[in-house]
């Protein structure tokens, strides 16, 4: 955006202990590796207790720093699940007034219930989205298969606005803890400093299954993009690089898309499969 900013938000849990709340509790997979996040709007999820915002604009940058580490800031991984997020963005407070119904946090929990349909199969995904959204629709499921480790990329799209996210996936292997690990820099897209982890599993994404996603996000009127864990880790290198418009790198070509006229979209009678 114009003011250097990505539209949306960036979350994380975290528990406050202590007889003077000076232990602090955060989700493992949040403080996984010390690489900045991209310039955009956070919320630190608290439970009964006051939730932290911070905005993203030309004076704030959302603090993609966050969460800091320090003698008191301990991992704890059972913050990472998915009653943790929907629940706490369900009964959220800002500066102790309900902010559940406010922007950007109705759409975020929206879109964090969204999150978990990427570990669902595709036939749960669809009947979900179609019983708890039903002004949207699943409209392409594609899956990437690389022994047991299965890759899905979803696309929905909203009847009313034509508006559409894309919904890439956590971990859901052991096998690919590697793209968290693995955290040295390269290029991509363009850009440089980027963890090579998530840079090359957007790669692999993209190669696999750019042909049955890019031609759905072609007929939508916006697109954003959703995910939870190492998903959410990829939406701001797949968000980057779309938005970058850097059309002679091989990474923007092998996920951009030719912007169509916006139309309302078949609902997905099968999941789209790639294989190695």
């Amino acid at each position: 955006a114009s003011d250097g900013c990505f539209p949306g938000l960036r979350s994380y849990t975290e528990d406050i202990l202590g007889a003077f709340d000076e232990i602090h509790q955060v989700d493992a997979a949040a403080m996984h590796n010390f690489y900045p996040h991209s310039r955009t709007a956070s919320v630190i999820l608290h439970l009964g207790k006051d939730s932290i915002y911070t905005p993203c604009n030309t004076e704030v940058d959302g603090h993609p720093d966050m969460p800091k580490r320090g003698p008191s800031i301990f991992h704890e991984w059972r913050l990472h699940q998915e009653d943790d997020y929907v629940g706490r963005l369900k009964a959220m407070t800002i500066d102790g007034a309900p902010a559940t119904e406010k922007e950007p946090f109705k759409t975020a929990r929206l879109f964090a219930d969204l999150a978990w349909r990427s570990y669902d199969t595709f036939e749960d995904a669809k009947a979900w989205i179609s019983g708890k959204m039903p002004d949207w629709s699943l409209v392409t499921h594609a899956m990437y298969t690389w022994g047991l480790d299965e890759d899905p990329l979803l696309v929905v799209q909203q009847a009313s606005t034509l508006d559409c996210a894309i919904v890439f996936a956590g971990t859901n292997d052991f096998s690919e803890f590697s793209a968290s690990t693995t955290q040295h820099e390269t290029s991509f897209c363009g850009f440089e400093g980027v963890h090579i982890g998530y840079a090359n599993e957007v790669r692999n994404l993209m190669s696999h299954l750019g042909k049955f996603i890019s031609p759905s996000l072609a007929k939508c009127r916006e697109v954003t993009c959703v995910g939870h864990s190492l998903g959410g880790s990829l939406c701001e290198v797949f968000a980057a690089c779309a938005n970058s418009g850097n059309a002679t790198d091989p990474d923007y070509k092998a996920l951009a898309w030719n912007k169509e006229t916006p139309v309302l979209q078949a609902v997905a009678e099968k999941s789209m499969l790639s294989e190695d």
